[in-house]
């Protein structure tokens, strides 16, 4: 695909899509084939950088940190203390509004067993549970700033159950020519990631939130 068949595309993707009371989102969908999930090699699991942020608004990210490391209150939507951590255990109002009300959690390292143990039961299902390559297992010292700009522009690519994959791209805000350049770039990410590339993918498709799918 180049980058002029692409734009077509996403400009039929917008024609099909009724105007709505909301800012919808791009989704990428990938359909695949001969592919066993059980096998470890044909799992995919990786962060395409994006052109643009991936949701209309900035996503609301935790994180999970030692009381030592410095700046992450300027920087992260809600800082949790590793003893706020603790203080979570069994509190099931609590852990539902945790889990509700962010996007994302990243987590130092030496706190990750316990973030697993109390939280994981309950992101896991919800898709959010911090991921190493995505850079959201840090160091005390990890620049925290950068790495929160760069989560609001990463897709995570990953194949969970079934042989379909779905990521959001990007806004309906953004040009068709952003939205095209996101579209490749997740397209030649995942195509490299597959065990037998591009024989692997049976079809392509865009759209937004509410709107039909646009096969590539």
């Amino acid at each position: 695909m180049n980058i002029k068949e692409v734009t077509e595309k996403i400009k039929e993707a917008r024609e099909l899509s009724k105007p709505r009371n909301f800012t919808q989102t791009f989704d990428l969908v990938f359909n695949l084939q001969q592919m066993d999930l059980k096998r470890p090699d044909h799992k995919v699991d990786l962060g395409v950088t994006l052109s643009s942020q991936i949701k209309p608004k900035k996503l609301k990210i935790c994180v999970i940190v030692d009381h030592g490391v410095e700046g992450a209150d300027e920087v992260f939507d809600k800082v949790l203390y590793n003893d706020e951590l603790t203080a979570l255990k069994g509190n099931m109002t609590e852990i539902r509004k945790l889990t509700h009300e962010y996007d994302k959690f990243v987590v130092q390292a030496n706190h990750m067993p316990l973030f697993a143990q109390i939280l994981g039961r309950y992101l896991g299902p919800m898709n959010k549970m911090p991921s190493p390559k995505l850079g959201m297992v840090i160091a005390s010292k990890t620049p925290l700033q950068p790495l929160y700009d760069k989560l609001q522009k990463t897709a995570h690519i990953t194949t969970k159950k079934n042989l379909v994959i779905q990521a959001s791209i990007g806004s309906e805000k953004e040009s068709d020519e952003t939205i095209a350049k996101n579209i490749i770039a997740v397209q030649e990410a995942l195509i490299h990631a597959l065990p037998n590339h591009e024989h692997n993918v049976k079809n392509i498709g865009v759209k937004l939130t509410m709107g039909k799918v646009v096969v590539l």
